[in-house]
């Protein structure tokens, strides 16, 4: 306590007192020169003011503690700024590589160190690459990656521990990459202090501070590097929450744009198939189920056989062979085939009955990416025009079958023909038949085919292995072929041949026909004639030589001489004798007269007439022939007739 008033105790001088105040505020400004090292100045300071030895000592150490303090005071309120403006900046997160750019910056600036980085990891394995980076000098670093399991940022990463070294070379704890080192090398790294960056049970990566030269970190360090370490955690995994919720609303976005173009999609498939369906049950055919299906998509669709020919219209299709490549690729898939040539795109399905390919839809893809509205659509109209096409094969098998049973009645001369036939079938006059060698191959499928290919011109039926035809048409050896190579086509033979007869009356002369048809085609055989249609107007005179038939040399002869005989017999003239002797004298007019006793203008006058009452261009060998062969065997029947009344 203070001394009492009137006390005989000497009291401190005013003097003395300012003195000491005096030092004091010497000893303060001195301390601040150099924080932690006290020097001359203060032992100065102390000796003038007669403090000396332990005494002195005592006050340095104190201005010592008292400088640290304030440095480590100074320093924290900095390190707490700095994470203040760091957390400031987090909580107005904007742009991630910006604050992440601030927050190593910060933390280089306090860390003190010669280079500070950020390392990420950027994927599953747990590869890290450099993101960030402060005091780099070589562009190699700053985006350095470092594979999982070496270098110490996998150390960091992996143990979820801070963890240094004094000496990168002499580091022992993890493995060494050259690659890494030569990058660190390059650099001029020596010490790295690595702390984690971790949220949760999660690691993000590591935050790194180094320096050229050989330094010990201090647990200071640690905590002040760990503390940007935690800031930079919270951004990378905000970041990230932020860009998973953006990627989140994104797919929520495209999810219900892709419901609602299912929906749309699933509404327009329903709309056709009910199109498709309500135009099947009314009577449509597969031609009907492609128009409507055209309208509803916008886009132009074909329909094709089962030799991939269109059935309707033209416009730019594949070839042929594309498309049956496509068609059978379509079949085995059970969808539709996209097919691409010349710059077009096009989707093909095939129309599959229960065993074959019944034909197949083709739609324009246009040159964008499959739309799967249009291939949907594609595959109901396949199998709607599957069921179309069963119940009209079943219409035409049923009322071929028919036709057929009537045909083969009138082949085999049946006396009843009151069979339940169309009376269109009755009305018509076949002017032609056709008999078609189908070999080994199917002549029920042949015959269903031929059916369809005659439709109203004709009727079909089948025996044996040929498939018989009886029509109404303008070319009948035309149409023939075309039927022919269609069976061909169909049957996969090339080696087919027909035989087709022209010129019937009706009806009545259709068995003849076609028997005399199929004899030809036995006759064709031996002499390797396939894969044609022959007239059998051409095997004439064939037939009168080979055939068993007793009348058929009077037929064949009156076929073509009937004129001439009929003029001779109501004339009383001999163009017969005269036509016979013009072959047998090797056709010379002066050797005609000469055997007959005329002159040769009189020759000359009566083949004039025979020209003019046969019916054949004379000029043409063939029928010349026929007309020789005509001659000759008349006059054998003549001679044969005269040796027969003598005898």
């Amino acid at each position: 306590m203070s001394p009492a008033i009137g006390s005989d105790e000497p009291r401190p001088s005013v003097a003395a007192a300012t003195s000491g105040a005096s030092l004091a505020l010497d000893l303060l400004a001195a301390s601040r020169d150099k924080p932690g090292r006290p020097g001359a100045g203060v032992r100065d300071l102390l000796a003038r003011a007669g403090v000396a030895g332990a005494e002195a000592e005592a006050v340095v150490e104190s201005v010592r503690e008292s400088q640290l303090r304030g440095a480590r005071l100074r320093r924290r309120a900095n390190e707490l700024e700095a994470l203040f403006s760091t957390a400031r900046e987090l909580v107005r997160l904007q742009d991630v590589d910006e604050v992440l750019g601030r927050l190593v910056e910060r933390a280089h600036q306090l860390m003190g160190t010669d280079v500070t980085y950020l390392s990420e990891v950027e994927n599953a394995r747990g590869d890290l690459r450099v993101r960030h980076s402060v005091g780099t000098v070589t562009p190699g670093f700053r985006d350095l990656a470092v594979p999982a399991g070496v270098g110490l940022a996998s150390l960091v990463a992996g143990t979820r521990e801070p963890a240094w070294v004094a000496r990168y070379e002499t580091m022992t704890e993890v493995g060494h990459d050259d690659r890494i080192d030569a990058a660190v090398r390059a650099e001029g790294l020596v010490s790295f202090l690595g702390v984690p960056l971790a949220v949760g049970d999660e690691v993000l990566g590591a935050l790194f501070a180094c320096n050229r030269f050989g330094y010990d970190y201090t647990p200071d360090d640690v905590l002040l590097l760990s503390a940007f370490a935690d800031h930079a955690a919270a951004v990378l995994h905000t970041a990230r929450a932020l860009a998973e919720r953006a990627a989140a609303v994104v797919r929520a976005e495209e999810a219900y744009r892709d419901l609602e173009r299912h929906l749309a999609a699933t509404e327009l498939a329903s709309g056709i198939h009910e199109e498709l369906t309500s135009a099947a049950m009314s009577g449509g055919t597969v031609v009907d189920l492609v128009v409507t299906l055209s309208q509803r998509l916008g886009r132009r669709v074909w329909a094709l056989d089962d030799q991939a020919r269109l059935l309707d219209g033209g416009g730019e299709l594949p070839s042929r062979p594309v498309l049956r490549d496509a068609v059978g690729r379509s079949q085995l898939s059970g969808h539709a085939e996209l097919v691409e040539a010349r710059g077009h795109r096009w989707l093909v399905v095939a129309i599959v009955g229960a065993d074959r390919v019944l034909g197949s839809i083709v739609a324009e893809a246009g040159s964008g990416p499959d739309d799967s509205v249009l291939r949907r659509a594609l595959e109901r109209a396949a199998q709607v025009a599957a069921l179309v096409s069963f119940k009209r094969d079943a219409v035409i098998a049923l009322r071929a079958e028919r036709r057929a049973r009537w045909l083969l009645a009138v082949v085999d001369g049946a006396d009843d023909l009151s069979a339940d036939v169309e009376p269109s079938l009755r009305a018509m006059t076949p002017g032609a038949c056709a008999v078609v060698d189908v070999l080994e191959r199917d002549v029920a499928d042949a015959a269903f085919v031929a059916a369809g290919a005659v439709g109203e011109n004709g009727v079909v039926a089948r025996r044996d292995h040929r498939v018989i035809v009886a029509w109404s048409v303008a070319d009948p050896v035309a149409e023939t072929e075309r039927l022919r190579r269609l069976l061909a086509d169909r049957l996969h033979e090339s080696a087919l041949t027909a035989v087709v007869c022209t010129g019937l009356g009706g009806w009545a002369e259709v068995g003849p026909a076609v028997e005399r048809a199929t004899a030809d085609l036995r006759f064709l055989l031996p002499l390797g004639i396939e894969a044609a249609t022959v007239p059998s107007d051409s095997l004439a005179p064939y037939h009168a030589l080979t055939s068993g038939e007793p009348t058929a040399v009077i037929r064949f002869v009156d076929e073509l001489l009937g004129p001439i005989l009929d003029w001779d017999e109501r004339r009383g003239t001999a163009l017969f004798d005269t036509l016979a002797g013009y072959f047998d004298d090797g056709e010379s007019r002066h050797a005609v007269a000469r055997r007959l006793r005329i002159h040769p203008n009189t020759v000359q006058q009566r083949l004039d007439r025979i020209r003019s009452l046969l019916v054949g261009d004379w000029d043409d060998s063939e029928y010349r022939f026929r007309v020789q062969a005509a001659a000759r065997l008349e006059r054998l029947r003549r001679s044969l007739r005269d040796v027969h009344s003598t005898s």
